[in-house]
């Protein structure tokens, strides 16, 4: 990290909520989500799939709004995300007809809040507004967070609309999700002070881990250990090469071999 590069001036607490940000985000949200159901699910005949779809949906806007606005907007993100479920909740139940139970009327404000605030400080780090992304530490755990955030996020929705988009075979679905991996530790290396190509295989295991366990929901089948343990190696291979390449082009583009 270059010491001689001042950090940003942070926002003091107890701004009032910028609600330019909240509006912006829920548009966005409802453009997103509609977009993504329509490619991934026309028929809303899938529920977990379109679950899953909405979850990662929340989490983008808010790493969206928390990168592109000025100062910390991780409350304007959760609320966004609030507005945008009680939204689609209302939709599938007035205007698909689809029987929502009770429980998760209660419950989806706050996972909604929950997964937005997650994706505003992916944003928040990745545009170095929060104090914790500057700083350079032998292993940087709010890095290996986001990291995972954005590699589960990244995998996951280009494995389904590489699969709604072209009818992707499985060696397809497994170049993208490869893919993935690499791009997740690319972004990490590039935005992160110091050199941060460790987190980003400590990531892509974690990732590989909770994939499997989606698989295991999924397709109630689990992964062979064979295949668990190549993933693992791979993921972990293709995320160190990715940190190593954007740290590289951190330093050529930013300048100084410590630039941040």
């Amino acid at each position: 990290m270059d010491t001689n590069q001042p950090a940003p001036d942070f926002p003091p607490e107890g701004d009032p909520l910028r609600w330019a940000w909240v509006g912006g985000g829920t548009v966005l949200g409802a453009i997103l989500i509609t977009l993504f159901l329509r490619v991934v699910d026309p028929g809303f005949e899938q529920p977990a799939l379109d679950g899953l779809v909405l979850t990662l949906s929340l989490i983008l806007v808010g790493a969206l709004v928390g990168y592109h606005s000025q100062g910390e907007t991780i409350r304007e993100a959760a609320v966004a995300g609030v507005v945008l479920v009680l939204v689609s909740l209302g939709v599938a139940a007035w205007g698909l007809g689809v029987r929502v139970p009770g429980i998760v009327i209660v419950i989806s404000p706050f996972f909604a809040a929950t997964v937005c605030m997650g994706g505003g400080y992916v944003g928040e780090m990745l545009q170095g507004t929060l104090e914790e992304a500057h700083v350079d530490e032998a292993l940087d755990l709010p890095w290996v967070f986001v990291a995972v955030v954005i590699g589960f996020g990244l995998s996951t929705y280009t494995v389904f609309l590489t699969r709604a988009l072209i009818q992707s075979t499985p060696g397809q679905d497994l170049m993208v999700f490869a893919s993935s991996f690499f791009v997740t530790g690319l972004v990490v290396g590039y935005f992160s002070p110091g050199v941060t190509m460790v987190e980003p295989g400590i990531a892509a295991m974690i990732m590989t881990v909770l994939h499997a366990g989606f698989i295991l929901l999924w397709f109630a089948e689990p992964p062979g250990l064979l295949v668990l343990g190549g993933a693992l190696l791979a993921g972990g291979a293709l995320a160190l090469l990715g940190g190593w390449l954007g740290e590289m082009l951190q330093r050529l583009i930013r300048g100084g071999p410590g630039a941040s």
